[in-house]
């Protein structure tokens, strides 16, 4: 694993990590029930998970996408270096969708409980979501946070961290 030394991409790095446990947990109770097993509210996973889920969608990749595009693609294309930026957001305008219909999704099983329909949905959507995300955080841990570590000096790091930390 890569090792990060400026604070933005230490950051990104560790959003990454919470957005994965999110996914695992998510995927874990996908296998759980399966297609056909719609989950009950007796369930005390389902909740908490279905506010991570909320808040990751709403929250974490919102600001996440929005502030790499605005502030740290630019940097990167200014290199000479904006195949990476392209790729990731052609994926931002796919997985953006995506964590939104499921919040919504979320909000409504939260709110009244799965039935089967919002449960066939919300999983086909979750799947989705799941193998979309792990592999943009892959492409962003290998590619775009190397990259930044390289190109980002230590005062454009400290007001590119006060830029997203007002964000967040």
């Amino acid at each position: 694993m890569f090792s990060f030394d400026r604070q933005i991409t230490r950051t990104l790095h560790d959003e990454h990590l919470v957005t994965i446990s999110v996914l695992e947990k998510l995927e874990g109770v996908f296998q759980k029930y399966g297609p056909k097993k719609t989950p009950g509210s007796d369930d005390l996973m389902i909740s908490p998970l279905l506010g991570d889920v909320i808040n990751l969608a709403e929250c974490d990749v919102k600001n996440h996408f929005a502030f790499e595009e605005k502030k740290l693609f630019p940097l990167l294309g200014a290199m000479g270096d904006s195949p990476i930026s392209y790729i990731l957001t052609n994926e931002h305008n796919v997985i953006a969708p995506l964590g939104n219909l499921l919040s919504e999704l979320a909000k409504v099983a939260r709110s009244d409980g799965f039935n089967d329909a919002l449960w066939v949905q919300f999983r086909q959507t979750g799947v989705e979501l799941i193998e979309r995300m792990i592999s943009h955080i892959q492409k962003e841990e290998m590619a775009l946070l190397p990259m930044l570590e390289d190109i980002i000096e230590p005062e454009e790091d400290a007001e590119l961290m006060m830029e997203y930390s007002e964000i967040r």
